[in-house]
Parts: structure tokens; sequence; C-alpha cells
């Protein structure tokens, strides 16, 4: 399932970009509906290139039947987000902790000044491969990520005011 979210901030894109950068944005990060805080596994830049490897835990119970599949009491991935600070674009990848072969998730996100300040675009493909649930799952778990992206953008745009 292909999906995109649009957020806006208050800020110019290289001011964005560097909260994405911060490690103390996203250790201080808290508040979220859906998941625990990040752990910060990796956070380095050479040149014109970052990258950035979070470990999220899911933090909301999954339907019983999920249990099939996953353990549902240990859902949790790596989001590798490799920047190009040229051109104010990332990649993301997401390598999930478990049945990995029943998850492929993958994002591209690009940081655009705008008259009032910055919008990131984010694109992105999710495919659960479970047979005859898959295509069920799938919209509900983009509609996690899209209020996920929300919450994120609140709290990149609350640093940029603060």
């Amino acid at each position: 399932m292909k999906f995109e979210f649009e957020q806006r901030f208050p800020g110019d894109p290289d001011s964005v970009v560097e909260v994405y950068l911060d490690e103390g944005f996203w250790s201080g990060l808290s508040d979220l509906s859906t998941t625990r805080p990040p752990t910060v596994v990796d956070l380095h830049r050479s040149g014109d290139r970052a990258e950035v490897r979070l470990h999220w835990t899911l933090s909301v119970e999954l339907p019983r039947e999920a249990a099939r599949f996953i353990d549902p009491d240990d859902v949790a991935w790596l989001e590798v987000t490799t920047w190009d600070l040229r051109t104010q674009t990332a990649s993301v990848a997401f390598e999930p902790d478990q049945a990995a072969g029943l998850l492929k998730a993958s994002a591209t996100a690009a940081v655009t000044p705008t008259e009032t300040g910055a919008v990131r675009v984010v694109h992105g493909d999710l495919r659960v491969r479970i047979p005859l649930l898959g295509h069920k799952v799938e919209p509900a778990i983009v509609e996690g990520v899209g209020d996920h992206l929300e919450e994120e953008a609140s709290a990149v745009a609350a640093r940029l005011d603060g």
C-alpha cells in the first residue's frame, strides 16, 4: 500500500533537518500514543550524508489474531534514515525485529521551503505478506504511521519554536 503524508513546520528546511539529526530530540521524545520513545542506536554525519538509526517499540495492544504470526508483546523495529544534506532528502528503511518476511516497508522524505517555513513530504510503501489478511491490515498500519508522523511533527515544531 502506497502512502503519502505532509508535515508543515515554522522553521526553514535546514533547521527542520537539524532537529531530525539531533540525538537530544530523539532521546527526549515522549508523549507518543503508539510507540515508546525511540532508542538512538547510532547517529553520525560524514560530509553531505547523515544516518540516524532508531529502535522503536510499539506500545499498543494488538489483536489476538496477530499472535499467530508475531509476538504481539514484542513488536519492534529498527528505522534507518539516510539523509542527503545537500538536497534535504532522505530514504528510510524499516527492519522488523521479528517476522521480517511478513512486513516490508520503505519511505522517502523531502524537506522543502514554503512561504511560511518548510514542508516535509513523506512517500512510502508498506506491504504485509499474510495471506488473506495482509491487504486488510495495511490500511490500519498506514493510519498508525500517519498518527505517529503527526505527533512527531508536533514535537519538531515545538522544538523549532522553543
